[in-house]
């Protein structure tokens, strides 16, 4: 799998923008995780052309994680996209989404030139799209939020969206080949949030080999940016990335 970090940052971070990870795996799906208010503009000036996207995850419905799909739509239209667009997230993402688009764009639904199509998963649930497991456990998060698994047979990422890890997801995440994690804080301090701390512990505990941590504060990175590189420096495989980071496994 090919991991491209769009973004890697929390909903108020222009530095980082908001996070969201394209991944194609090796037959060539190409599945957007997340779409936040900043990722549009980061992802078509990463990729002027716009890879043809198959789907896109929502992980939970707060804004910096799918208010920028409405851009995202008018972009794809824009540049003459036909192929129905498969938009993948827990009970509720049609009307969300749908709602989303009237108050952006009035009317612009039924000027689309692809299709929207929708398809919901519901936690501790394994679901076969695009010759793909998809399967989800919730966090603990002020949001409902699912995490996800993806498995193309050979290799298995997971991303967390938001939340602090429960015991559902370190049940899924066991032998897993890669994580991105939200990492708030160093410890679980905020509410609802995970930690660099709990992320370790949750690899540690689940065999699993390489894990990315983002979502940070942005207050937090950026002071104590030399304590966590010192951190993570004695812990191999992980790795605080930036925007423009990709990493293949």
């Amino acid at each position: 799998m090919d991991i491209f970090f769009i973004g890697v940052g929390e909903a108020c971070d222009s530095a980082h923008g908001n996070t969201s990870i394209l991944v194609t795996t090796d037959s060539g799906t190409r599945i957007l995780l997340d779409c936040g208010f900043s990722v549009p503009h980061h992802y078509f000036r990463a990729f002027a052309d716009g890879p043809e996207l198959d789907y896109i995850w929502i992980s939970h419905f707060h804004g910096d994680h799918f208010f920028g799909l409405p851009l995202l739509f008018l972009r794809l239209w824009q540049m003459n996209r036909t192929r129905p667009l498969t938009i993948v997230s827990q009970q509720g993402v049609a009307d969300k989404v749908k709602d989303g688009l009237e108050l952006a764009y009035p009317g612009f639904e039924k000027k689309l030139s692809f299709e929207l199509e929708f398809h919901t998963v519901k936690p501790s649930k394994t679901t076969s799209i695009g010759g793909l497991n998809w399967s989800t456990a919730e966090s603990e998060h002020s949001q409902y939020n699912l995490g996800l698994l993806l498995d193309d047979g050979t290799k298995r990422l997971y991303y967390s969206g938001d939340g602090r890890p429960t015991a559902q997801v370190q049940e899924l995440v066991q032998g897993c080949d890669c994580i991105i994690h939200e990492a708030f804080m160093l410890v679980d301090e905020f509410p609802n949030h995970g930690s660099i701390t709990s992320c370790l512990e949750l690899a540690g505990n689940g065999g699993v080999k390489k894990m990315a941590l983002v979502h940070l504060d942005r207050t937090f990175r950026t002071n104590e940016l030399d304590r966590i590189n010192t951190i993570l420096q004695s812990r191999p495989g992980t790795l605080l990335p930036v925007a423009g980071d990709r990493l293949t496994f």
